[in-house]
This record gives C-alpha cells, sequence and structure tokens, in this order.
C-alpha cells in the first residue's frame, strides 16, 4: 500500500541528489501538503493515499532539473495567501512581505488611500495591499501582460479589486496622470554581472525581464519610479521600493536628486538594505 512516509522518502531521497538533505526533505512535506492536502502530522501518521509513484514522476523531473518548487505547484505563499505563480512572473519572496508590511503601517491613519505598484508581476503587493486595506483604490501596471494575466487572476482568486493597467514603467509620461497617496514597486535590480553568482532556479527558471538591469545603468528603475512619484504623489504622500542591497545609498542617492527631502533606507530581518521609501 502506498503510505504518505512512502512517497516523503520517494521524494526527498529523488531530490537528494540536487538539493541538500533538509531543502529536499522541505521540498517533498510542501509537495505532500499542495498535491495531497496532507499536513506534516499526516506525513509522520503514515496516512495511507490512493496513488502510486508513477503519478509523482513528471513532477519530479521538473523539480530535478531545478524549476522551482513553486512553478511546478502553481502556487506560493505570500503574506499569508496563497497566489497563483507561473513561469511569467517572479516567485514572491518574503523580503518583499517586509516592503509591504512597512507601506501597511505608514498607512495607518489614513483613509481611502490611492495606492499603484509599478511593476506588479503577480500581482502580490498590489493585491496584498487591497486585501489588508478593503477602503483602498489599488492599481498596478506591468509592461508584460502574461504577468497581469497571473495578477488578474490572483485578483479574483482573493476577491479584490485592482485595477490592471499595460504599461512600460521606463516611459513616465505614459503612466497615470493622477496623483497617489502611495506608490511602490519590485523593479528589476539586479545586474547583469550578478546573474554569475545566482543559483541555477533562479537564473534558469524566472523570467529575466523581471531580474536583470544593464551594468552600466543599475538604477534606471529607480530614477524613472522617483522621477514619476516626485510629481504623482498627494501630500504627505510616499514612495516605497525593493532595492539591490550592493546599491543602497545610490538608489536613496536617485529619490534625493528627484527632490525627496525625507529619504529612508531600511533593512530586511537578515540585515541586509532592502527598501527604500521617501518623502517630498
Amino acid at each position: 500500500m502506498m503510505t504518505a512516509q512512502v512517497l516523503f522518502r520517494h521524494i526527498s531521497e529523488t531530490l537528494a541528489n540536487v538539493y541538500d538533505a533538509n531543502e529536499a526533505k522541505s521540498i517533498a512535506y510542501l509537495v505532500l501538503e499542495t498535491r495531497y492536502g496532507l499536513s506534516r502530522t499526516a506525513v509522520i501518521l503514515d496516512t495511507p493515499l490512493a496513488t502510486d509513484l508513477a503519478e509523482v514522476t513528471p513532477l519530479l523531473e521538473r523539480l530535478k532539473n531545478q524549476e522551482p518548487v513553486q512553478y511546478v505547484l502553481g502556487e506560493a505563499d505570500f503574506y499569508g495567501r496563497t497566489f497563483e505563480v507561473t513561469p511569467a512572473v517572479l516567485i514572491p519572496r518574503p523580503e518583499t512581505e517586509e516592503l509591504v508590511q512597512w507601506v501597511l503601517q505608514e498607512l495607518k491613519g489614513t483613509t481611502i488611500p490611492d495606492l499603484l505598484d509599478i511593476g506588479t508581476g503577480s500581482g502580490c503587493i498590489a493585491v496584498t495591499l487591497a486585501a489588508e486595506r478593503p477602503d483602498a483604490r489599488v492599481a498596478a501596471l506591468d509592461v508584460s501582460e502574461e504577468a497581469l494575466t497571473v495578477a488578474r487572476n490572483n485578483a479574483q482568486r482573493l476577491g479584490v479589486t485592482v485595477e490592471f493597467i499595460q504599461k512600460n514603467a521606463l516611459i513616465t509620461q505614459d503612466l497615470p496622470a493622477q496623483r497617489y497617496t502611495a506608490i511602490v514597486s519590485n523593479p528589476p535590480y539586479v545586474k547583469q554581472a550578478e546573474a554569475a553568482i545566482m543559483l541555477p532556479h533562479v537564473l534558469d527558471h524566472e523570467p529575466h525581464l523581471a531580474l536583470f538591469v544593464a551594468d552600466h545603468d543599475p538604477l534606471i528603475f529607480y530614477r524613472a519610479i522617483a522621477q514619476y512619484a516626485s510629481t504623482h504623489l498627494l501630500e504627505n504622500g510616499f514612495c516605497a521600493v525593493e532595492i539591490n542591497q550592493a546599491l543602497g545609498p545610490e538608489t536613496a542617492a536617485e529619490f534625493s536628486e528627484a527632490g525627496f527631502a525625507h529619504v529612508e533606507i531600511r533593512t530586511d530581518l537578515s540585515g541586509r538594505d532592502r527598501m527604500i521609501l521617501a518623502r517630498k
């Protein structure tokens, strides 16, 4: 009889040649939970399963190729919610949750905020803000129609209203003309030179359009966002962005040069410069 422990061992042992033992086990638990609805307790109790090893083989082949488990399973957790993800969008990261938390803290005391998410990808930022602040009017833009399809699906499945717009963030004259309480973004910021030290599951599978910028101008998106935000924020509004940890002061300077008087760099839980909040 197939049981949860048999399937767990099969997955973790198969992946042990690709990942370290602990990560292989974590992936195995995630597969069992997502695909079979089995908690860790159910695995420990060795729950019987109405399946066989052949059923999981196609999934394991993708995982052995170091395709991220979130893409294989089609979903990822973010801020306590489950989001659809495909190779058209970046997989939501914990540091982006920290950015969202900071934005929500800054919005306390503000009623009916108007929010814009630039480069929305999966929609994790915009959808989370809309869910956490039901009174907010939230818009989100991305240059990729494939990404916007995923973001729309996430807004629908999580029951929130977000206005989605297909625009190139670098063509600022085409961006919305209205003013916002907050403009938020997790734009591309990885320099091409950094590709050499990236893990294969990121480099080979996540969308390069959402990851990389040219080595000669790595702050191109921040410059555009800062210039746009400088004229499209309401009084007492702010701009919050996720940043390249190696370019904190340089990124802050872009906002200062755009006319922001108060620019704060904040570290993530690992102590790395990962976020900036700027006010006029």
